[in-house]
C-alpha cells in the first residue's frame, strides 16, 4: 500500500513539474508578450533613450534598462558603446530589458498584444514616455512621432525597424 501510495505521490509530483516546465520563460507567467525577436531594434531606441544611469538605467527602478548606454549586466563589459570606445549592447541585455517592459503590466501587455497594439497608451510605460502620466523624465516621446512609431508598432507585431533606426539617427 506504501508502494503505490509513493508511485500515485510520484506520478502527481511530476505531472506538476512537466506542467509547471516551460522553455519560454514568458509562458511560464502567461504574458502574451510582443515576438521578442523582434524587439532589438526598439530595446536599442529604449537604451538610447531611457537607460542613462539617472533615469531607468538603475537596480531601484520598476522599469530597468540595460545596454552599453547605461547599466550593464556583466560589470566585464565597458560602458560606452562600440563608437565611444565600449562594448555594444549585448543579447543578455536586450532580453533582460525586454522582460522588464514586458513583465511591468503583464495582464495590460496581454491585452494591449492580444488587440494588434490598440490603444498602447494602456500600458503605464507608453502613457509616461508621451508624459500622459506623470513622469521624472517629462515627455520623452510625442503620439505618432518616430519613436512612438517605433514602440507601437513593435506592441502590434510588426516592429518597423526602419523608423526606429530613424528615430535613433535623428536624435542626438
Amino acid at each position: 500500500m506504501k508502494t503505490r501510495n509513493f508511485l500515485a505521490g510520484a506520478v502527481v509530483g511530476m505531472a506538476a513539474f512537466v506542467a509547471c516546465s516551460s522553455p519560454n520563460p514568458d509562458a511560464r507567467i502567461g504574458v502574451v508578450a510582443p515576438d521578442r525577436s523582434q524587439f532589438d531594434p526598439v530595446g536599442a531606441l529604449v537604451d538610447h533613450r531611457c537607460g542613462s544611469l539617472d533615469c531607468h538605467g538603475q537596480t531601484s527602478r520598476n522599469l530597468q534598462v540595460f545596454g552599453c548606454e547605461g547599466m550593464r549586466l556583466d560589470p566585464k563589459d565597458t560602458p560606452g558603446c562600440r563608437n565611444a570606445g565600449g562594448t555594444d549592447t549585448t543579447e543578455a541585455e536586450y532580453d533582460a530589458t525586454y522582460r522588464s517592459i514586458v513583465g511591468l503590466e503583464p495582464a495590460v501587455m496581454s491585452d494591449v498584444v492580444a488587440n494588434k497594439g490598440a490603444h498602447p497608451e494602456e500600458l503605464t510605460f507608453v502613457r509616461k514616455a508621451r508624459q500622459q502620466e506623470s513622469h521624472k523624465g517629462g515627455a520623452v516621446i510625442v503620439p505618432g512621432d518616430e519613436q512612438d512609431v517605433c514602440i507601437t508598432s513593435w506592441l502590434a507585431g510588426t516592429t518597423d525597424v526602419a523608423t526606429c533606426s530613424k528615430a535613433l539617427t535623428d536624435f542626438p
